[in-house]
């Protein structure tokens, strides 16, 4: 019997495999950290995870960048001044990016996203096809193209009277961690749409976002692989315009 991450390959024909999150106590081998001090954004070290298969960690003093290490949990706060950064900025001492309208605004949003502190001394993130690492994972997220997103989205749907997916206004960690753990720790564990944060976006291809999963909900998700549209006509006639080829 296939495990689940072969099943959602073999029926998406996904290009790559998800990448998997939890907490950890200890490190895989071959694991890469970002410098001490360096400032890294996690989607920029994922990139080696998703394209190699290395291991990526975090932790409370290599946590790469402030925003990495505050929705990881290893911060308090993202960076001093952070309302103004997202919004309109400091006359003379800091340019703003315009995300939001005000500080207040931006302060707001960043209470909403905000998690717990990290309960573990790494954030781990490996990917499917590579040996687990201490126990089941947390998070699983897929990096994925249009057509594949909307597959996944009408699959977390497929057994709910509610909605299944939510796409929060969020920093591009936020929505494949905090954001998705919060989900896995209520009842509805919804999956998540993200990497809509301009700011992250540089790191991973234009025709990509994330899709973060609950492993719980993973798990039924997989299941209902084999009653759903996957064996159907539209999605065949969608998987004959081929598979994106991972960069």
């Amino acid at each position: 019997m296939k495990d689940p991450f072969d099943r959602f390959v073999e029926a998406f024909g996904l290009p790559e495999y998800p990448v998997l999150f939890r907490y950890a106590d200890d490190l895989p081998a071959g694991t890469h950290l970002p410098p001490e001090g360096a400032h890294v954004c996690v989607f920029a070290l994922l990139a080696k995870t998703r394209r190699e298969g290395s291991p990526a960690a975090f932790s409370r003093s290599h946590y790469g960048c402030p925003g990495g290490g505050f929705y990881l949990g290893f911060l308090d706060k993202p960076r001093e001044g952070i309302e103004q950064f997202l919004s309109c900025g400091i006359p003379g001492r800091m340019e703003g990016e315009r995300y939001l309208k005000t500080p207040e605004i931006a302060g707001s949003r960043i209470a909403q996203g905000a998690g717990g502190p990290a309960p573990k001394p790494f954030a781990v993130f490996t990917r499917a096809d590579r040996a687990q690492h201490g126990g089941d994972p947390q998070v699983v997220i897929f990096f994925a193209s249009p057509d594949i997103l909307g597959g996944l989205h009408v699959l977390a749907n497929f057994d709910r009277k509610d909605e299944g997916v939510i796409a929060p206004f969020s920093s591009g960690c936020g929505a494949i961690v905090t954001h998705p753990l919060k989900e896995g720790a209520g009842e509805g564990a919804r999956a998540v749409l993200g990497l809509f944060d301009l700011s992250a976006r540089p790191y991973v291809e234009p025709d990509v976002l994330t899709f973060a999963v609950p492993y719980r909900r993973f798990l039924e998700m997989a299941g209902n692989i084999p009653e759903s549209f996957l064996a159907g006509k539209t999605w065949e006639g969608l998987r004959k315009r081929g598979p994106r080829q991972a960069r």
